[in-house]
């Protein structure tokens, strides 16, 4: 019988222990710190009060962080569904073997490779008004569709919608590699099997494309609601800057924490959406399907 040494016992966790360290440091302090902030008044420089959870119940009745919390669920149902079935789509498309496919799909990835300053440059010169050289708006008076010509961006109800879309367009290419590599990985003789029995391609893509991907879809919403809570900042801000009822949940906590300076409900408000995310992903890890090509 193999003696147990201390080597072979604690081996394993002097390796682990830098790691754990450097967790321990940069992740574990700076939310339990966060956490014992939220319940004093802090302005980012000076602690006072007494512990409570004031700064809590201040968020959650605050007018603002209501519509905030209202617009990035909105932005999260658009960005989900339209990254999900725009990058099923696009993988499709990319997995047909066709001259040129692989520049076509280098082409779709693009927009996952650009700054958000050169997305939002281009989205805002593209829907701006016609006088000033929008290419939508000037496309849709050549044709005489005038009356649609909106200011995209600046209209309520309309422009947090169109960030959703830019979002959408931005990010389809990285899932269509996610669904693509989905793709690749069913096995060829399914379909093989399916025409011989007379399955047509709707019936194909039901019963075998879709059931296999259904793992792919899980992570692929995962990745979009995290986009669509935690990073949705940097195309909200760049395009709109939060005005015309685009304000989201991450552009409220900036503007609470570096424009009033009430780091205290910043920090509540960013507490919250993470019990908020994890309420979500621990629901939808309770409730994912299972899927697979040998089920």
């Amino acid at each position: 019988m193999k003696q147990i040494t201390s080597k072979t016992l604690y081996g394993p966790y002097l390796l682990v222990l830098p790691g754990a360290i450097l967790i321990g440091i940069f992740l574990i302090w700076p939310i339990c710190y966060g956490i014992w902030l939220s319940l004093y008044n802090f302005d980012g420089m000076n602690i006072s009060g007494e512990a409570s959870l004031a700064n809590y119940i201040a968020v959650l009745m605050d007018k603002d962080f209501q519509n905030a919390l209202s617009n990035t669920t909105i932005f999260a149902v658009i960005t989900v569904v339209g990254k999900n079935v725009l990058g099923i789509a696009l993988a499709l498309l990319a997995s047909i073997k066709l001259p040129g496919m692989k520049s076509a799909q280098l082409l779709l990835f693009l927009p996952v490779t650009l700054n958000i300053v050169v997305i939002g440059a281009f989205w805002t010169y593209f829907l701006g008004s016609s006088q000033f050289g929008g290419l939508l708006n000037s496309g849709l008076e050549a044709i005489g569709l005038s009356q649609y010509a909106k200011s995209w961006l600046s209209t309520p109800g309309i422009a947090l919608i169109v960030l959703a879309f830019i979002e959408v367009w931005r990010w389809a290419g990285l899932h269509m590699l996610l669904f693509l590599a989905g793709l690749q990985s069913i096995d060829p003789t399914l379909y093989e099997a399916a025409r011989l029995d007379g399955a047509g391609k709707w019936a194909r893509f039901r019963h075998i494309t879709l059931p296999a991907l259904l793992p792919i879809i899980g992570a692929s919403t995962i990745f979009a609601l995290i986009g669509a809570y935690v990073r949705s900042f940097d195309v909200v801000w760049v395009l709109t800057r939060a005005g015309f009822d685009t304000e989201v949940i991450a552009t409220f906590i900036y503007r609470e924490a570096f424009t009033y300076g009430r780091f205290d409900k910043a920090i509540a408000a960013g507490l919250i959406l993470t019990i908020f995310l994890s309420a979500i992903f621990l629901i939808t890890r309770l409730i994912k399907p299972k899927g697979g090509q040998n089920e």
